[in-house]
């Protein structure tokens, strides 16, 4: 099938990152491609001109998060089943599981399905819950495109069609280390339910420890909202600087983040973390009961044991992260094994130049 028309759809910032670097790398390949996203502010700008849907719309985490927000979530799909009824060549569904996997179940029984390639960008963690899922990624998946070096075995083995081409965040950085500047990063996510919940303790945490953060703001939020967003949830004007994107952060001594691809980075930045997590109690609950993996963090899945602290609910709380992070900044084997860690994690990432292998095999015919 040749392939003259793409439509790319990322509903967080994580993957708003992955979709803006997917374009440009198929562009590279087919510059006169016609692309159309749902997405941020990093996939406005790879493709010149604004998303059909912002991630302001999308972006809702967590059980009672979705429920609060049932209406949006429904005039979503029903916008989404309308975009997707146009004649496109390839989709590109990107991670955003909860509803990327009901809309492909959805386009599966339509007449036009066959007229298309439908593609998963991120798999769903079914090796850690809801592995009844698999099913849904390999019926009504063309293929499914991990990130992560464990899963392409597991999917295979159950059916899934699952090339792996290594992570795009390898080649996210520019290559080279920064000065030491003694800073503390706070990185608390991106969408506003995890500001609401997180910001407070981590601002607490920093004035435990005497120390003006530097926060980091997701690019898919100007630094007006961030702020906006962050005063709301501290009751106060955030203390520290706001510095966009996780490239603000090399050099850093230490950072608290939350849960996601953040940690990642920070560990191709070689930066020392804690990270930390809270959502609803409901949400917690249905977790506890359904997940099957001991970690959280992207660090210690790969690594397949605890490299970096997970405080998750009533452990993230100030006195315990400040101390976990004042033990973490101190020069000894313990910020000396971590960084060990990290240059094992980014080695089992696989190799630079995942998203252009990737773009190859979208548009292979």
């Amino acid at each position: 099938m040749v392939v003259k028309r793409i439509f790319i759809l990322a509903g967080e910032a994580s993957g708003d990152v992955l979709g803006a670097e997917l374009v440009r790398a198929l562009r590279r390949i087919q510059p006169q491609l016609h692309i159309d996203a749902w997405g941020g502010t990093e996939l406005s700008r790879a493709l010149n001109k604004p998303v059909l849907r912002n991630l302001d719309q999308l972006a809702f985490m967590g059980f009672w998060d979705v429920f609060r927000n049932a209406g949006a979530v429904r005039a979503n799909f029903a916008a989404a089943r309308a975009v997707l009824s146009e004649p496109w060549d390839l989709v590109v569904l990107i991670d955003y599981p909860g509803f990327n996997l009901r809309l492909a179940k959805w386009m599966a029984t339509r007449p036009w399905r066959s007229q298309r390639r439908v593609v998963q960008l991120v798999a769903p963690s079914v090796w850690a819950w809801k592995e009844g899922r698999v099913q849904i990624l390999k019926q009504a998946y063309d293929a499914v495109i991990p990130l992560l070096p464990f899963e392409p075995e597991f999917l295979a083995k159950r059916g899934v069609n699952a090339p792996f081409f290594g992570h795009p965040a390898l080649d996210r950085f520019a290559p080279g280390s920064a000065t030491e500047s003694g800073v503390l990063v706070l990185a608390p996510g991106s969408r506003k339910a995890e500001l609401q919940r997180l910001a407070p303790v981590f601002a607490a945490t920093a004035a435990r420890l005497g120390m003006k953060p530097r926060w980091i703001r997701p690019s898919s939020w100007t630094e007006g909202a961030y702020r906006a967003m962050l005063r709301e949830a501290l009751q106060a004007e955030p203390h520290g600087e706001l510095a966009e994107g996780m490239a603000s952060a090399r050099g850093a001594r230490a950072a608290l983040v939350a849960s996601g691809t953040a940690t990642l980075e920070l560990a191709l930045l070689k930066v020392p973390m804690v990270v930390a997590y809270k959502v609803d109690a409901l949400s917690f609950a249905l977790a506890k009961r359904l997940v099957k993996v001991k970690y959280v963090s992207l660090v210690n899945l790969v690594l397949g044991r605890e490299a970096v602290n997970e405080r998750l609910q009533n452990q993230c709380a100030p006195e315990v992260l400040a101390q976990d992070l004042s033990e973490l900044m101190a020069d000894g084997p313990l910020r000396s094994m971590m960084l060990a860690d990290f240059e094992q994690f980014a080695a089992a990432l696989g190799e630079g130049g995942a998203m252009d292998r990737t773009a190859s095999y979208l548009l292979q015919e």
